[in-house]
């Protein structure tokens, strides 16, 4: 049976490149240390999946990772869309037959909803993990579909429907796993901090 792999797209924590919606309320500095605890949440979640993961960084592979991450590679592409088509691609061609790609700005992911997705492949050819503000923080599927990153207008609240819309265009069964907050904006995170207090 081919393996499964979880891949996470993570921006390199660097002052200034991270959380800049944040940034714009908070400071770089501040939104440099909530985007840090941000990474750790996601890798705790990541602690209790066993599958292997590989982490695609934005613009360069650091020296050292906290946590440690088992493969590094550096994301290709000119947008979103480019960098997620040819990361699938990538991995496909490594020989893995079921793909879960998640970010790192999703505070309340847990290990069951990468454990549903993988397992919802096993009878549909996409899964999503809307977000509430329009967007998805999981994607999962188990053969390339490039189309499903053309022509989607990112960083917007047309981004799941869009996407859908294009699945269904290519008449693909798409699983939708539970809605979740992402954590871009300064609602966001006073929201956050509102439900769990302000632990960093």
């Amino acid at each position: 049976m081919k393996k499964e792999v979880v891949l996470v797209f993570q921006r390199n924590a660097v002052l200034g490149k991270v959380k800049t919606r944040l940034a714009s309320g908070l400071g770089e500095h501040r939104a440099l240390e909530i985007y840090k605890h941000l990474v750790q949440l996601t890798y705790s979640a990541l602690e209790e999946v066993p599958l292997p993961i590989w982490t695609f960084f934005s613009d360069f592979i650091p020296e050292s990772t906290h946590p440690t991450v088992e493969r590094s590679f550096v994301q290709q592409g000119q947008d979103l869309g480019e960098r997620m088509a040819n990361a699938f691609a990538h991995t496909f061609d490594s020989g893995v037959g079921k793909v879960v790609l998640i970010g790192t700005d999703c505070p309340s992911l847990q290990s069951q909803h990468l454990l549903q997705a993988v397992e919802a492949l096993d009878h549909s050819d996409l899964v999503l993990g809307p977000a509430y503000d329009g967007g998805y923080y999981l994607i999962g599927m188990k053969s390339r579909a490039a189309y499903l990153f053309e022509g989607i207008t990112w960083s917007t609240s047309q981004v799941l429907s869009q996407t859908l819309q294009v699945a269904s265009q290519h008449g693909l069964l798409v699983t939708l796993l539970a809605v979740l907050a992402d954590m871009d904006t300064l609602e966001d995170w006073q929201r956050y901090s509102r439900q769990f207090g302000n632990m960093i």
